[in-house]
């Protein structure tokens, strides 16, 4: 059996994280991934769109670096179109993440590669964790294994609610860098939304990249009732047709998001970041930034809750701490999303105000 202080469940971002600043903090850190990341790391279904700000925070290599943007077009399916600047890169995730993983284990997290949590179990002072070939025990868990956190499930954490649920599809269509830059431009990146005869609660998305275009779509799922017949509708849409015009479909995946925070994030030494808690921008679907942060303040307060003496008050410290962050924001985006997928009208003037605002601050500042 390995004894390590912490496990780490997932090597995602969030995932990656927490191993390396907890390895960096001087503990001993297991990241256990159930699949095989090679040389390469391993698909994830994501857009791969960055803030350059996270790019140049985590000195992202320019040279895996697909495509840098400067703009979002924001489209309504009934030929209205919105303009939003900011620096950005568009990246595969498997780059990303295989980068993040490096570092984690270049700080000393010992990396578990094709070993997949069978059952967890609190024994003791201790989580036993039996995997697919071997047996794992620790102090702490981070579960930063995604949505459907098999860590959480096993642990009979509650499940997250259907409406706080996004079915997404994603298409990675081959397609040569002129093609793409003619058709889409060589520094943009397109959403496309419309409640009544396009997506109810969600959006779609055409992310070009160096010689491919990724291609996704993203609804409630209560909402969807026939998710390939809506994804179709969508290649259809004249625009979409046109910029996949004789590129190669590559990859076809589904794939689930949270668009509302867990119950709970903290329970008895395990802490879920990421996905696992549901943490992400309700609006844009932004996730990673989210995740990364999550795993940051987890270890901080394992750290600071040991060093005071304070272990019995690592939830309330780890609730606080990412309130303060970020989660409040996050909390009052999902209720806002229901009030900007009232109706198009509202959606309309939401994509306006979007065009120059961030959307925390039409929230708090009550614009829309």
């Amino acid at each position: 059996m390995g004894n390590y202080d912490i496990i780490v469940v997932g090597a995602g971002p969030g995932g990656s994280i927490a191993a390396k600043i907890a390895a960096d903090k001087g503990y001993s850190v297991c990241l256990l991934e159930k699949e095989d990341l090679g040389k390469d790391g391993r698909y994830k279904a994501c857009g791969g769109a960055m803030a350059w700000e996270l790019i140049e925070k985590i000195k992202f290599p320019e040279d895996k670096i697909d495509r840098v943007v400067e703009k979002l077009i924001l489209h309504h399916i009934d030929g209205e179109i919105y303009s939003k600047q900011g620096k950005g890169a568009v990246i595969w995730r498997n780059k990303f993440d295989k980068f993040l993983t490096d570092m984690a284990t270049t700080s000393g997290a010992e990396l578990k590669q094709n070993e997949e949590l069978i059952d967890i179990k609190k024994v003791k002072s201790d989580y036993k964790i039996s995997a697919s070939k071997s047996n794992y025990s620790a102090k702490y868990v981070i579960a930063a294994d995604g949505v459907n956190s098999p860590t959480l499930r096993k642990l009979k954490w509650k499940k997250f609610n259907k409406e706080d649920l996004i079915l997404t599809i994603t298409q990675e269509m081959e397609l040569d860098k002129k093609s793409i830059d003619e058709r889409l431009g060589n520094d943009e990146i397109h959403l496309f939304f419309g409640i009544k005869d396009f997506i109810p609660m969600g959006y779609a998305w055409l992310f070009p990249k160096k010689d491919a275009i990724t291609v996704g779509w993203g609804n409630q799922i209560g909402k969807i009732k026939h998710s390939k017949r809506e994804f179709t509708k969508f290649l259809n849409i004249p625009l979409v047709k046109q910029s996949i015009k004789n590129a190669k479909l590559i990859r076809y995946t589904p794939h689930l998001i949270p668009m509302g925070v867990r119950s709970i994030l903290y329970n008895d030494n395990v802490f879920a970041v990421g996905d696992a808690g549901g943490l992400v921008d309700p609006i844009s679907g932004k996730g990673i930034p989210y995740a990364m942060m999550s795993a940051e303040i987890a270890i901080q307060t394992i750290k600071y809750c040991e060093k005071k003496g304070k272990e019995e008050k690592m939830g309330e410290m780890y609730n606080k701490k990412l309130d303060r962050s970020f989660l409040s924001i996050l909390k009052q985006k999902r209720e806002f999303r229901n009030k900007i997928f009232q109706n198009d009208e509202k959606l309309k003037s939401f994509l306006e105000l979007w065009q120059t605002h961030r959307s925390s601050e039409i929230i708090l500042k009550n614009l829309l």
